[in-house]
């Protein structure tokens, strides 16, 4: 893989990048279909919760949030290497404005019960699980391996803005304005997100596939991403990081108003701060030039976001809980920069969207874990699951620090394993 861009200051890169069109165009949407998806989770987290009072729904929520990723997403891979990416995004966007106007709909006339948001959150993790290796391998086709690690760095600070920006809007706007208020909000950003979507020129189909079975494909994308070490090391600690440190999120706002005794708009707030130290970090991981250990980035991200989540879950006071969810996301940023960007350079083209399919499938262990972490909530508060989460997660992820190859060696493409081998 050549360095030039690698090589090059960071500024140059990011300028080169933004000069293309259709990826400016999908940095835009996807930074506002971002906002948008954090926004929701919050304004609809504290839906249930005002009119439920309960953990355990909160919990179940998220639980409908993620469960299409756990049972659709090596399909949704499969279907990115073989369909038009650009359709599956306009579909993916049509279904989540159409979900969050139902939600609307229904808070205007002040007919919303728990059940709806459940069915319209189910939805919405339709559409993510729709548009996670869509996205992620459009951007490939777009940017190429040699810019790949700067794209998905811009990529993460997107997703990072969005996740600051999304529930500081979405507390504050419930504060002020209620929930019809932050959903007119929603619609707004969803239908901008789609018409930059829809301008998006690349229409070329991914590369034709064989007329292998369904099953068959699955068995094969399943057989080759376990039978490749760095992508087996990959989809264990996506494993970990989802089971058991980022379904804890959904705690957050009940910690916030039960714990902590803040209202929604401190509760956005506080929700948005891994944000603003992922925004941070993915600065700085975005400048660094010629980078080939990610694998190390990626595995201690996630070790510094756990101790950051666990001492978030031991805290009284509101001001060192919002430190503790910075520092947590600063190890975010290492992570989510990583977790895409190894697969995409350690996979072969033809195989990217189905092992980003079964990456989709370990990230889909979330809603499995927010299970869990829900009745444990249920029964011991909301800080002991988030601490038992935690260090279960963090006693899980030593192991892997000492033996997986993602730490041991650079992440290089398969033509220079093949080369470099022969």
């Amino acid at each position: 893989m050549s360095t030039v861009h690698a090589t090059r200051p960071w500024a140059d890169r990011v300028k080169s990048l933004l000069q293309l069109r259709d990826f400016r165009l999908m940095w835009g949407s996807g930074g506002l279909g971002n906002t948008g998806r954090w926004m929701e989770a919050v304004v609809m987290a504290l839906l249930v919760l005002d009119l439920t009072d309960s953990a355990f729904q909160v919990a179940l929520l998220f639980v409908f949030r993620w469960i299409p990723m756990l049972v659709f997403a090596l399909g949704s891979g499969m279907i990115a290497d073989r369909a038009n990416r650009w359709i599956i995004l306009m579909v993916a966007r049509v279904v989540g404005l159409i979900a969050t106007s139902t939600i609307l709909l229904l808070v205007l006339i002040d007919a919303v019960e728990p059940w709806h948001v459940f069915i319209v959150s189910f939805f919405l993790g339709v559409t993510f699980v729709l548009e996670f290796p869509s996205r992620r391998s459009l951007i490939f086709d777009l940017v190429g391996s040699e810019r790949i690690v700067s794209a998905m760095s811009l990529e993460t600070i997107n997703t990072t803005l969005g996740k600051f920006v999304g529930p500081f809007m979405g507390g504050v706007l419930v504060e002020v304005t209620g929930f019809s208020g932050a959903y007119v909000f929603l619609f707004a950003v969803y239908a901008v997100a789609l018409g930059l979507t829809s301008m998006i020129r690349f229409r070329q189909p991914a590369m034709a596939s064989n007329s292998d079975p369904f099953w068959q494909k699955i068995a094969q994308g399943f057989k080759y991403s376990i039978n490749n070490g760095i992508i087996r090391g990959v989809l264990i600690v996506t494993l970990i990081m989802n089971g058991l440190a980022f379904s804890v999120e959904s705690l957050f706002p009940v910690i916030a108003r039960d714990h902590l005794g803040v209202g929604a708009g401190l509760t956005g707030i506080l929700i948005s701060a891994p944000a603003i130290g992922s925004f941070i970090a993915a600065m700085v991981i975005a400048s660094l030039m010629a980078l080939r250990y990610h694998g190390r980035i990626f595995c201690l991200g996630l070790g510094l976001q756990m101790i950051g989540l666990l001492l978030f879950a031991l805290s009284p006071w509101y001001p060192l809980s919002f430190a503790m969810l910075l520092m947590a996301g600063f190890g975010m940023a290492g992570f989510s920069t990583m977790q895409s960007t190894i697969i995409l350079i350690a996979a072969k083209p033809d195989m990217r969207g189905t092992a980003l399919g079964m990456n989709g499938e370990c990230i889909g262990i979330a809603a499995v874990g927010g299970l869990a972490v829900g009745v444990v909530a249920n029964y011991l508060g909301a800080q002991a699951a988030v601490v038992i989460n935690v260090s279960l997660g963090l006693l899980l992820l030593a192991p892997v620090l000492v033996f997986s190859p993602l730490v041991r060696r650079p992440i290089t493409p398969p033509e220079e394993v093949a080369s470099g081998t022969a």
